[in-house]
């Protein structure tokens, strides 16, 4: 599994992109990732998807004060990373997801219409047309849960598929 993501000491990103929806419910799925990045992460983009597995992988933990504290774990990273690298589409993507999925209790949500935004201006930017086609076709799927606001419109979701 390790040599289908890592190719020559590089991570395969659109393979951890695309895992990443799954990774939620493949507990195997995500540790692999999960330890992947962990030993090999360097660009932020990376670094990014590092967090998310490391937030996924708080679904898979039992005791509920693990829970918490491997979430804090991956949130801080990704807000870490974030600050210093403020228009990477990835890492707005990664974080409107955990926030649209993160029970309301762990009070982790202020910034998703910010990187909803970011991303109707901006995916069509990811120098990745794999990467472009993953992320829309996640947000595009989501938009049938979303609500208020944080609906993709017609014209948002036109502007996304560019």
């Amino acid at each position: 599994m390790l040599s289908t993501i890592i190719c020559f000491g590089q991570i395969d990103i659109d393979k951890i992109r695309s895992d990443y929806s799954v990774a939620v419910k493949d507990k195997k799925l995500c540790e692999n990732n999960l330890k992947t990045l962990e030993s090999g992460a360097k660009t932020a983009t990376e670094q990014g998807y590092l967090a998310a597995y490391e937030i996924l992988w708080a679904k898979h933990k039992n005791n509920p004060f693990t829970k918490l504290s491997q979430f804090k774990k991956g949130k801080n990273r990704l807000e870490s990373v974030i600050s210093k690298n403020k228009d990477n589409i990835d890492l707005h993507f990664i974080r409107w997801s955990v926030q649209t999925h993160a029970p309301s209790f762990l009070d982790y949500h202020k910034d998703r219409l910010v990187d909803k935004n970011f991303l109707v201006q901006n995916l069509k930017k990811l120098p990745s047309q794999e990467g472009k086609k993953i992320i829309f076709k996640y947000l595009k799927e989501a938009n049938s849960y979303l609500k208020g606001d944080h609906v993709f419109t017609k014209d948002e979701l036109a502007e996304l598929s560019k």
